[in-house]
C-alpha cells in the first residue's frame, strides 16, 4: 500500500513539473500605465494596441478567452504592437475612454506612440477578423 501511494505521489509530482518551458501563446498584455505603453511604443515605433473591456461584459470575456490566447494572433500582435488591456471602469481607463470616445465594450483601439488614434473597433472580432484587421492597421 504504502509502495502504490509512492507511486501515485511521483506521478502526480512529474505531471506538475516540466522539462521544458512552454511556449507563450496569445497576446502578451504590458503591465502599466497607458504612459509607459506610450514611451515603449516610442522607443520601438509600435503602434499600441488597447483592449478596452469592462469586467461585466460577455463578448470582452470571450474575446479574452477564445481570441486573445490564439498563438497566430499572439505571434503577430506580440511582434508588431504594445497591447495593452484596460478596464474602462478603472480610473486610468475611464480617462482613456473619454479621450478616445470609448462607450461600447469591447472596443479595439490602435494608437500611434504620440497618442493619436490609428482606428477604434467596436465589438467582438474573430480570430481572422482580428489578425485581418491588424495587418491592414500595420
Amino acid at each position: 500500500m504504502k509502495n502504490y501511494f509512492l507511486l501515485i505521489l511521483s506521478l502526480l509530482l512529474l505531471g506538475t513539473t516540466s522539462v521544458a518551458p512552454r511556449a507563450q501563446k496569445g497576446i502578451s498584455f504590458e503591465p502599466g500605465k497607458f504612459s509607459d505603453a506610450k514611451k515603449l511604443a516610442k522607443e520601438t515605433n509600435k503602434i499600441i494596441f488597447i483592449d478596452s473591456y469592462t469586467q461585466w461584459c460577455g463578448p470582452c470575456k470571450k474575446m479574452a478567452a477564445q481570441v486573445f490566447t490564439d498563438a497566430d494572433v499572439g505571434e503577430y500582435f506580440n511582434s508588431n504592437f504594445i497591447n495593452v488591456k484596460m478596464d474602462m471602469e478603472e480610473t486610468e481607463g475611464m480617462l482613456v475612454g473619454r479621450r478616445y470616445n470609448v462607450n461600447f465594450y469591447p472596443t479595439l483601439l490602435f494608437i500611434k506612440p504620440t497618442g493619436e488614434l490609428v482606428r477604434k473597433e467596436i465589438g467582438y472580432h474573430s480570430k481572422s477578423q482580428l489578425l485581418s484587421l491588424a495587418k491592414r492597421i500595420n
